[in-house]
């Protein structure tokens, strides 16, 4: 009976280990939760609240479940945020009472189209799937993105391409409605692709 238990043992153990090793990693990412910094750079609204600065695009966050929105779009603008980043897109979680305007700025850059796609992937709310949840997507994640993308989340689009590389576009021309119908379950959208800077945006028709 010693022997079995023992045996029965070591092979729990060995699966386990088998199912550890086949999950796939989770994705680097980072959140500096509570951890402020300074930046200033000039406030965009299209297609969301984003902050430009001189090195880099920050799309904008309110804390929790919850959007940005600001009355000094088009101005230059001073603010304390925490840093939410996933590859190459970046994300601040800004303190809503530290957004100072500092002087009048030039017209942001215009779009750039990149043509018409059929793309498929899932809906996510980018906050989370940015870095503040690992891996802020899929089935386990809806109820979460739900809550989220109603209290004016950005939405994006999480597509992955052969190789397994996944990259997300902000998602324009389509009604909450729409989206929180489909979020976290595979769909195609079709529509006009264009990218500002590093951020791709899909138009979708």
């Amino acid at each position: 009976m010693k022997r079995i238990v023992a045996l029965l043992f070591v092979i729990g153990m060995g699966v386990a280990a088998a199912l550890m090793t086949a999950q796939h990693p989770f994705a680097k990412v980072l959140f500096e939760f509570e951890q402020y910094r300074d930046y200033e750079g000039v406030l965009a609204d299209w297609p969301q609240p984003t902050l430009i600065t001189k090195d880099d695009r920050y799309l904008l966050v309110s804390p929790g479940k919850h959007g940005f929105a600001s009355a000094y779009a088009g101005r230059i603008v001073r603010l304390k945020g925490s840093l939410i980043r996933r590859g190459s897109d970046s994300m601040l979680e800004v303190v809503p009472e530290s957004v100072q305007p500092q002087g009048e700025a030039t017209a942001p850059p215009k779009p750039m189209a990149l043509g018409s796609f059929t793309l498929q992937g899932e809906i996510v709310d980018s906050k989370c799937f940015l870095g503040v949840m690992n891996p802020g997507s899929g089935t386990v994640h809806h109820d979460c993105a739900v809550r989220c993308i109603s209290g004016g989340i950005p939405a994006a689009f999480l597509v992955r391409d052969a190789a397994g590389v996944s990259r997300v576009l902000l998602l324009d021309g389509m009604s909450k409605e729409a989206i929180l119908a489909h979020v976290a379950a595979p769909i195609t959208l079709h529509g006009q692709v264009r990218q500002v800077g590093k951020t791709l945006i899909l138009t979708v028709e």
